[in-house]
């Protein structure tokens, strides 16, 4: 099936806006920008997608109103389903959210939830043939009478619950509360739909000057973004490069101090009196500070978890590796085999340093009780990763790697408490 998303233009109608993967609607407006999703998407995810119409010369296809249906091709937002989900959870939209958001709204709406739960909810999305599913819609009002004809059937919730006469006339009004997110949570885990993209359908909307092209295609939002706030230039340089060759769907959610004026926390004590200031001035963005997984990092990252930190902060060190547990290390008494994990593990360490790398000790750090070390020529380890402007398999990527999924995993911690 072609990655597209659909919707129905009928005669006499006004046009719609339209959020869809492949051929399941996850959420309509009608004359309106009631419901903004541009944070699903990019700039760049600007393309060209189907738009369906019912045929204006032949509307219907027979006399139960099903539609017949033509193909036109418009402006739109597409992006991959897997990499939208990623951007949900950093919206703060997890799995779990996804749960609390459906068991309130069932509460709210009197839902018996022995007759359905999330679980069943989530089992129906999960199993759905997203393939099958045809792209007429009928007229597309009043959402209880749209899951009752279209919704209960396309996702063949009567073979999951043991009561669906209940769920098909009496919890329309609970689902039409959820939110687009908690149904791409769901629909994500669907293996026929994991392949498809999630498509936004603005165009009509625009034409007929609704809306404007800046309301769909924009920035992700500050209050969305995080701030990330390292040792010093060359881990922010790293890191950035980072996320724009492995992560670039979401890369767009991180920000970095600005280093072309000058970076202003150079090393470990200046990061953590810099960390200290915002925790007294209570600041509102989203903000992670990154130590070195080495001697000076780990003594001043202990001490920082010391403070009280708010929510909207988190305070990480580079993680701890099983690769760095037999280091090739050089010292006054010759070369040795040693465990450089919190000694000696800085950012250049995360990157392809080949076979041959080596650690040299330069000094003992009193407050964690140990010795420091620093990469033998760091200076080309680093030049050689920023010079890389694709991905490939002559590259060994999969440290740096582990670092931004520890990066992504604790920003998504951070929203979903809030």
């Amino acid at each position: 099936m072609a990655e597209d998303s659909t919707w129905t233009y009928v005669p006499g109608l006004k046009p719609m806006i339209l959020l869809s993967v492949g051929h399941l609607e996850i959420d309509w407006n009608r004359n309106n920008f009631s419901s903004d999703h541009s944070q699903l998407f990019q700039p760049s995810d600007l393309s060209t997608v189907p738009y369906y119409y019912a045929d204006p010369r032949q509307p219907y296809r027979d006399d139960e109103g099903a539609f017949n249906l033509v193909t036109t091709h418009k402006e739109g937002l597409s992006k991959p389903l897997h990499q939208v989900l990623e951007r949900v959870n950093l919206l703060g939209h997890t799995l779990e959210a996804a749960r609390h958001e459906y068991e309130s709204a069932a509460s709210l709406h009197g839902i018996d939830p022995e007759k359905l739960s999330f679980d069943q909810l989530a089992k129906a999305l999960a199993t759905v043939d997203v393939a099958s599913i045809s792209p007429d819609y009928g007229d597309g009002q009043d959402f209880g009478k749209f899951f009752r004809r279209c919704i209960f059937d396309k996702i063949a919730l009567a073979t999951i619950v043991d009561d669906p006469d209940y769920v098909q006339y009496s919890t329309g009004a609970c689902l039409e509360q959820l939110s687009a997110c908690t149904i791409l949570q769901l629909i994500a885990q669907n293996a026929s739909a994991c392949t498809l993209s999630l498509t936004w359908q603005f165009a009509d909307e625009e034409t007929e000057k609704w809306a404007t092209r800046d309301q769909f295609v924009r920035p992700v939002d500050r209050e969305n973004r995080f701030l990330i706030v390292t040792e010093g230039s060359s881990d922010a340089h790293v890191l950035r490069h980072a996320f724009g060759l492995l992560k670039p769907h979401i890369a767009d959610f991180f920000d970095f101090v600005d280093m072309d004026k000058g970076y202003p926390f150079t090393g470990t004590g200046n990061l953590y009196n810099f960390t200290k200031g915002l925790v007294s001035i209570s600041i509102l963005n989203n903000i992670v500070v990154l130590y070195d997984n080495d001697a000076e990092g780990v003594y001043n990252f202990n001490r920082t978890l010391d403070l009280e930190l708010p929510e909207n902060m988190r305070v990480l060190k580079l993680p701890s590796l099983p690769e760095f547990r037999t280091f090739h290390t050089l010292g006054p008494t010759g070369e040795h085999r040693a465990d450089i994990n919190e000694r000696a593990a800085a950012i250049e360490c995360y990157l392809d340093i080949g076979p041959s790398a080596r650690v040299r000790w330069t000094s003992f750090n009193k407050g964690s009780g140990t010795y420091h070390g620093v990469l033998v020529d760091k200076e080309h380890t680093l030049k050689t990763f920023l010079s890389k402007s694709s991905v490939d398999g002559r590259y060994d990527f999969s440290k740096i790697t582990r670092v931004l999924d520890l990066i992504v995993s604790e920003c998504v911690a951070m929203r979903e408490l809030a």
